[in-house]
């Protein structure tokens, strides 16, 4: 939080005017306390943010963003205070209560200004600008300050920055820090005396807001390459705590605020799946595990609040955004798809059942965040105080609680304890036992949650918004590849059904926000990258061609409103949008990846849907190459989005293609590929073997997809064998599938077991009178899970699956067209694959039943007892059950 330097000291027309000192309106802090009767409510009223609307009763003369509050400043040759927060922001309800809420307050900025508010996260264009204008402010100031919220701004009547702040108390403190009267009136006071100097010094924070937003057209940028990837890396490792984890470190302020940074941990998840540097995965799982102790995570309700205050991720700020869990959970599910882990299960389980409890909407969509406050204090719902522990808990239970959540070590928040792990708790020594203090850490914590439920509930902000709700998508798409997590994309599709339904305009253009049925204002660049990644995810963890279509047609109007070829960029707001003093494009990461970073990577996606955008991913990344160089730490999107691309370049000979990765495998290691039979072997099987069925090539219009592998890459291979020849004509001809599971894989059984798991499936069509009637599995192992109680039911190796084809009586043509498609998901010890399907399909001859059927690959088939080798069906057995005749040789299927 920064006080306000009224004038950059360079700027000579304005410097001399600084130095007034205090004007002769500063009102006295007896005279600022001054409450009268509550005021009628305000413009703001008729708004649908939740932040807006807290203001909505203030006695200041709000006006939302618009032409009308630009007018009457012009009319009224007034100057514009701008207030720009967001409603879980804590130091933007304090300067509600102190400063808006102020009458004396209010009426010095009515006379003198014409005063607007705006929710930044409905309007992070006017944000982006505003927020960069006053870092420029600050900077030519002289002050030292850095941006954050509540932003002050005072801006002449077209909107050009003059001076700004952050948080401002309303008159000034003993310590010296400005107050907002003081501020506001030495702005009037410039206003009204030196006008040509403010305007020049708005003129300039403009001009310079406008250099630095744009970018420069560039001749000469850096190659991109992976020399770039390694600077990346190099320059987040001399981030890393390596005694605290995080990759925010910085050694001038060690004890200062953590955050989180999601991007730069999952490009070093990247690198490690991409290059194997174990490095870069230690850093990860060390900041991982980390902020899972610390008190930034919620220790009793799932998910993280927004940052530490400190060093050590002990005493967060609480309020609990949407974004971070978006991204943390796929942190954290990418990291556990590679090396599973208790904590981590437990982080992501916490998580998704907060979102699932707290956050979601009766239609699908997610709330935006949680504040940080009740009844004025902040992280009240939160902590404890030992009183409260005392009564709730038994004696065990307290003791248990103390040892493990830190209550005995000393912490350094005024407002109660905060519960955290100095250690995990299996690494403590506890008299009765593990499972004895597990389980007394169970009942104390269902006790503590309920308590707190009964607590006044911090703020909701209920509004959705496209690339939060994006966010947290991708996040359950990636977490619901974990075992047992299938639930996680059935709530991720249920999100992406509300954006797409109900976050549209009557145009089929993708909006910013909607609450409580009103539409909010056009997307933004974030957005429609956000979403169109989400929607590719998902469409990689299931499969269901509706979000590709959706994630292609979204990408085709982001393309038509944000990009600018002659530049080689996407700006933040489409080229209809309403035009603020700068137009902005950023390659930098912020709380998320940046926008063109996540573009990128999903034209490199859809580039073999469409080729061009592979030649745009270039021409963006050429662009940005300097900027990786020049600022390597704050482009770790940009570094992810070239990594894809350098992989998708396949290089000549190469054993197993290169593809655009992200995280997952790409290609089989050493050991996998043993277990292939060589060309040669497949050709003496192959001659032994009789089979009309080869994979069906994919369509060559379909995205490269970058999580599934080509056909020789997969971990399982499908054969399948007819019993017959020539296809019955009017009765039934078995078929073997046989499945082929690379070693140290597995695949789901049919049925499954636990149920959530996703089963091998046989499906069998043909545009023919051709239908599957009857479907055999085999039987399953069984396989411990770790955090499940019930073993799992798994296929490996080489099973048969055996399936009756019915041939209808009156089916004409000579040949047979036969598709079988198998669906499964394959895992490892580490990793567990998205949902894949292999689809076969051959052509058989359809004969008479007597016209010399023969039978081949007897072999693939059960074999009975010499007594009974009249036939061979796999069905046998099954069909005696249901006192059915099993047939031995083709047969009418009315025998």
């Amino acid at each position: 939080m920064t006080a306000l330097t009224v004038v950059p000291s360079f700027l000579r027309s304005i410097a001399g005017l600084v130095s007034v000192g205090l004007l002769a309106m500063t009102v006295s802090a007896q005279e600022a306390s001054v409450t009268p009767e509550p005021p009628k409510a305000n413009r703001l009223s008729k708004e649908s943010s939740p932040y807006l609307l807290l203001h909505a009763h203030n006695p200041i003369d709000w006006f939302p963003w618009g032409p009308e509050a630009f007018e009457k400043a012009k009319q009224e040759d007034k100057p514009i205070f701008l207030s720009v927060g967001y409603s879980s922001c804590y130091w933007c309800h304090v300067m509600e209560r102190e400063a808006f809420s102020n009458q004396k307050v209010a009426d010095f900025m009515n006379q003198n200004f014409v005063c607007i508010k705006v929710d930044r996260e409905e309007r992070p264009d006017i944000d982006d600008i505003y927020m960069t204008a006053l870092i420029v402010y600050q900077q030519a100031a002289g002050s030292g300050g850095g941006g954050g919220w509540p932003m002050s701004m005072f801006l002449d009547n077209e909107g050009n920055p003059i001076a700004g702040a952050t948080y401002l108390p309303a008159e000034d403190t003993p310590d010296g820090r400005t107050g907002f009267l003081t501020a506001a009136g030495r702005i009037h006071e410039l206003w009204k005396e030196n006008r040509d100097s403010v305007k020049e010094t708005s003129t300039m924070i403009a001009r310079e807001v406008r250099r630095l937003s744009t970018p420069e057209a560039v001749e000469d940028s850096a190659a991109i390459d992976a020399k770039v990837l390694a600077g990346v890396q190099a320059a987040i490792q001399r981030q890393y705590d390596s005694t605290w984890g995080g990759v925010d470190y910085n050694p001038r302020r060690p004890n200062g605020p953590r955050f989180p940074n999601a991007p730069r941990l999952l490009f070093l998840l990247q690198q490690f799946q991409t290059s194997g540097d174990q490095e870069a995965l230690k850093i990860v799982e060390h900041s991982l595990l980390s902020m899972a102790k610390g008190g930034i995570r919620d220790h009793l309700g799932g998910g993280f609040h927004r940052y530490s205050t400190e060093r050590t991720w002990t005493v967060p700020h609480f309020e609990k955004m949407l974004y971070d869990q978006g991204q943390l959970l796929e942190a954290y599910s990418r990291a556990a798809l590679l090396q599973p882990n208790a904590t981590s299960s437990q982080v992501i389980d916490e998580l998704v059942g907060f979102i699932r409890r707290e956050m979601t909407l009766k239609d699908g969509g997610f709330c935006s965040a949680l504040d940080a406050e009740t009844n004025a204090i902040e992280g009240q719902y939160y902590v404890w105080s030992p009183e409260e522990l005392k009564s709730a808990l038994s004696e065990k239970e307290l003791e248990a609680v103390q040892l493990v959540y830190g209550l005995n070590e000393e912490q350094d928040f005024e407002h109660g304890r905060i519960l955290y792990l100095p250690k995990l708790p299996s690494e403590l020594q506890w008299t009765d036992g593990a499972e004895n203090l597990n389980s007394l850490l169970t009942s104390a914590g269902a006790k503590l949650l309920t308590i707190r439920n009964t607590r006044p509930r911090p703020l909701l902000d209920d509004k959705v918004l496209t690339e939060w709700n994006a966010l947290m998508i991708q996040g359950l798409a990636i977490s619901g590849r974990l075992p047992g997590r299938g639930d996680d994309v059935t709530l991720a599709a249920g999100a992406a059904n509300f954006l797409l339904q109900n976050l549209k305009d009557e145009n089929g253009r993708l909006l910013r926000s909607w609450r409580n049925g009103v539409k909010g204002p056009k997307a933004y660049l974030d957005d429609y990258a956000a979403l169109i990644s989400a929607l590719r995810t998902l469409h990689e963890s299931t499969s269901d061609e509706r979000w590709l279509t959706a994630a292609k047609e979204l990408q085709k109007q982001q393309n038509d409103l944000f990009y600018e070829d002659a530049m080689g960029t996407f700006f933040f707001t489409a080229n209809d949008q309403e035009k603020l003093f700068a137009r902005t494009s950023s390659p930098f990461d912020s709380v998320s990846s940046s926008g063109n970073s996540t573009a990128i990577r999903n034209l490199i996606w859809l580039s073999s849907h469409e080729a061009s955008y592979r030649d745009m991913a270039k021409k963006l990344l050429t662009r940005f190459s300097s900027t990786m160089n020049d600022s390597p730490s704050g482009c770790s999107g940009l570094a992810m989005a070239l990594r894809e691309y350098l992989q998708t370049e396949t290089p000549k000979g190469a054993a197993a293609p290169i593809r655009a990765s992200g995280y997952q495998t790409v290609a089989l290691n050493q050991d996998e590929q043993a277990t292939r039979p060589s060309q040669a072997d497949e050709a003496k099987n192959e001659a032994r073997e009789v089979t009309a069925f080869k994979p069906v090539a994919p369509d060559p219009n379909a995205p490269v997809s970058p999580f599934k592998r080509s056909y020789d890459e997969k971990p399982v291979r499908v054969k399948i064998y007819p019993y017959f020849d020539k296809l019955p004509r009017g009765a039934t001809c078995p078929v073997a599938i046989e499945l082929t599971v690379a070693d140290n894989w597995h695949i789901n059984a049919n049925p499954s077991n636990p149920d959530f798991l996703i089963p091998t499936e046989v499906k069998i069509t043909s545009p023919q009178k051709i239908k599957l009637k009857r479907v055999r599995y085999p039987k399953h192992e069984l396989l411990k899970m770790e955090a499940q109680d019930e073993e799992a039911h798994v296929y490996s190796g080489k099973i048969m699956v055996y399936a009756l084809l019915e041939i209808d009586e009156a089916e004409a043509a000579e040949k047979g067209e036969v598709t079988v498609e198998v669906r499964f998901q394959a895992c490892n010890e580490k990793t567990c694959e998205a949902p894949d399907t292999i689809k076969l399909s051959g052509k058989l001859p359809i004969a008479n039943a007597d016209d010399g059927i023969k039978k081949i690959n007897e072999s693939k088939f059960p074999q009975k007892k010499e007594e009974e080798k009249s036939g061979s069906d796999p069905f046998a057995e099954e069909a005696e059950e249901k006192d059915e005749k099993a047939p031995a040789a083709p047969s009418r299927k009315n025998d």
